[in-house]
């Protein structure tokens, strides 16, 4: 009974030693993709509430699966094109995979791994700066660095361009 007592307090104090440096509490996680067009820009978003932790430090970190359908362009004409442009019925989810956080002054850095249309990139000592309880992160991409195609209207009129950006934004509690 002793043991089973000493085992209690000391998981107890265990669980008080983390200090409060050593996390982050995530209220909502927000990833957007914008990118330009011959006419303007176009932004798609996709955002949820959530209660998560983020550990600083360890190389697992953690991963979202976020659904293709589930991002908001403004339209159903943009909507459709943008599932199109991911291939979503072949690849509905974006796997976005954030590894090995760790604080750099008020700032955070990370390591990206992304998982769109079926191709694995990685991105090293990203950085999520730190507003107030916002912590903001993004990064430029090309499609074709996932093999992808931006669509073109009206017979090559309207054209996308090849870069866009992805921004992770989370608000920590």
């Amino acid at each position: 009974m002793r043991v089973f007592g000493f085992l209690i307090v000391f998981l107890v104090l265990a669980g008080f030693s983390i200090h409060r440096d050593d996390y982050l509490l995530i209220s909502s996680k927000k990833f957007t993709v914008e990118g330009s067009t011959s006419l303007g820009g176009f932004t798609c978003n996709y955002e949820i509430p959530t209660e998560s932790t983020i550990f600083l430090g360890q190389k697992t970190g953690f991963s979202d699966k976020v659904p293709v359908k589930e991002f908001g362009c403004g339209n159903f004409l943009l909507n459709r094109d943008f599932r199109k442009t991911l291939k979503e019925k072949e690849f509905p989810n974006v796997i976005i995979n954030l590894s090995d956080v760790r604080k750099q002054g008020e700032n955070y850095s990370y390591n990206l791994n992304l998982d769109l249309a079926g191709k694995k990139k990685t991105f090293q000592n990203l950085i999520l700066k730190k507003e107030g309880k916002n912590l903001k992160g993004s990064i430029e991409l090309k499609f074709s660095d996932f093999d992808l195609h931006p669509p073109t209207k009206l017979g090559g009129a309207i054209k996308i361009d090849e870069n866009i950006k992805l921004s992770i934004l989370f608000r920590t509690q």
